[in-house]
């Protein structure tokens, strides 16, 4: 089972990718999201993902700074 985690401001996006992964992968995949850097920082801590998506630009903390801080 993969660990995905999605990191977007826009909760459509976040609702979006769900969807798609959900779709095509179902049950082989568990899925979090977080809408601000800090709380994606948090997230992966605590979640330890396999993949993530991120937005670049979001509240505080902006998708590469967050992924530098997690690496």
């Amino acid at each position: 089972m993969y660990k995905i985690m999605i990191g977007d401001d826009e909760g459509i996006v976040i609702d979006a990718l769900t969807f798609i992964i959900d779709r095509h992968f179902g049950g082989s995949c568990e899925i979090e999201s977080a809408k601000t850097g800090r709380s994606v920082i948090e997230l992966a801590e605590a979640f330890r993902p396999d993949i993530a998506f991120m937005d670049i630009q979001m509240p505080g903390i902006g998708g590469i700074e967050a992924m530098k801080e997690i690496k």
